[in-house]
């Protein structure tokens, strides 16, 4: 019936062989009035998105269909080019020269595209994704860290949730009234691997779910996983552990975490301290203990020991942290803590510079396939450059969005500061090397 989504079964010939056939000339096509970004990390993936079309589900609408290599290689494409963010704004980049180098159809009808997210299957880009991670691994080994440090950060996972503007209409998002109205937001709940700064998870949670609980459903076994203080729950403690046999079996942890405890929550019983050398205290370290979560009738508390570590602040407030990793020196379990700033530096990239603050869709598989498109552009831009996104890179790439450059001018910029931040890392490591040796 026209006006109704329908899925379709086809199984054809590859896409990009049929781009010709009754099409209008690319060079006829009107150019799109700014500079468009990314298009050598498009063509990266043009043949590879190819076998999308052989076993796709096309969704038809009215006399148009859309196939997932088309949207998503237009979704990657804004997603370098963040003015590109809105339904309408695709519609009108997917009909010109720049987009259709890539695109096998001649537009990305705006309401088309609004069904195709109801019917499109996010997970179908796993592969992918499982590709760029490999091909990173091969092409660029991990950058060097301090010897105390260098098997620990590769495990770690920083955790988080974040808002994006929602309307009211969108099932899952959450209500927040201020003086004169109700604000809707959607949550993302986001696992950032910190050393390579690639996001491990990128999941919606289900209405009314919490994010402690929706953690508790993704815990990845052999990680460390950090945690901020909105984290704090017994049931996601337990979750790191398997479920014994009996009740004589004492738990074994299958993950680690570091979770920043709220003052008066999660309190320590049969407490154990530990002494505190004075270069820990000269590090911040304040105390360091060992117990048992100390529960209550209502709220029982998990069978496992735990570590709370107590440290300094430059700000002179202290932060009170709870892990299970009971052998890991006290100083070092506060460098995992703050290595979760990483996960906040994504979201402001990610919101300030790739302009991703507001969903397109309302429909949950449209809102991850979005969210899988941006892991790969993430995974494009390490490979393109050569290092993780830092800080300093995530401006520099944010004055490219802006239009103030382009990849091709930064990249021997972004080589150069990255080439320099390796040679102090590697000076810094001697110097730590040769202090251990001299026993300071």
């Amino acid at each position: 019936m026209k006006g109704q989504a329908k899925v379709e079964r086809q199984v054809e010939v590859p896409a990009r062989k049929r781009r010709e056939k009754a099409r209008t000339p690319v060079a006829a096509l009107p150019l799109w009035h700014e500079t468009v970004q990314g298009g050598k990390l498009v063509k990266m993936l043009v043949r590879t998105v190819d076998k999308f079309r052989t076993e796709d589900a096309a969704t038809s609408h009215g006399n148009r269909e859309l196939f997932l290599d088309d949207v998503f290689l237009a979704y990657l494409l804004a997603f370098f080019n963040p003015s590109i963010r809105t339904l309408r704004t695709i519609e009108d980049f997917s009909q010109t020269q720049q987009a259709q180098r890539y695109l096998t159809t001649e537009r990305i009808c705006r309401s088309t595209l609004s069904d195709f997210h109801k019917f499109v299957d996010p997970e179908r880009l796993t592969p992918l994704i499982t590709e760029l991670r490999a091909l990173l691994q091969r092409k660029y080994p991990s950058f060097q860290r301090p010897a105390d440090l260098a098997g620990v950060l590769q495990q770690v996972i920083a955790v988080d949730g974040t808002f994006f503007n929602a309307a009211a209409d969108v099932a899952w998002a959450i209500g927040k009234r201020n003086q004169h109205t109700t604000r809707y937001r959607a949550r993302a709940d986001v696992q950032l691997n910190v050393s390579s700064w690639i996001p491990e998870v990128i999941a919606l949670p289900e209405p009314g779910e919490s994010e402690p609980q929706r953690a508790t459903t993704l815990i990845k076994g052999g990680a460390i996983h950090v945690y901020d203080r909105g984290y704090g729950s017994f049931e996601l403690i337990a979750a790191h552990y398997d479920q014994p046999q009996s009740a004589s079996d004492e738990p074994k942890a299958i993950a680690q975490y570091v979770l920043r405890g709220k003052t008066n929550n999660l309190r320590l019983t049969e407490v154990t301290d530990h002494e505190v050398t004075a270069a820990q205290q000269a590090l911040g370290v304040v105390s360091d203990r060992t117990g048992s979560f100390a529960g209550s009738q209502g709220n029982p508390a998990p069978r496992v020991p735990v570590r709370e570590i107590v440290l300094q602040m430059s700000s002179g407030e202290e932060l009170r942290l709870l892990t299970n990793l009971l052998d890991v020196k006290a100083e070092i379990v506060g460098e995992l803590y703050r290595q979760r700033w990483q996960i906040e530096l994504f979201f402001r990239w990610l919101k300030c510079y790739a302009h991703f603050d507001h969903l397109i869709t309302h429909d949950r598989h449209g809102v991850l396939l979005n969210f899988y498109v941006v892991v790969i552009g993430v995974l494009l831009m390490y490979l393109y450059t050569g290092g993780r996104p830092s800080k300093y890179a995530m401006i520099m790439l944010g004055m490219v969005a802006r239009s103030g450059g382009d990849l091709d001018s930064i990249l021997p910029i972004l080589r150069e500061r990255e080439r320099q931040c390796e040679v102090a890392r590697r000076s810094a490591a001697k110097r730590r090397a040769r202090k251990k040796a001299e026993g300071r």
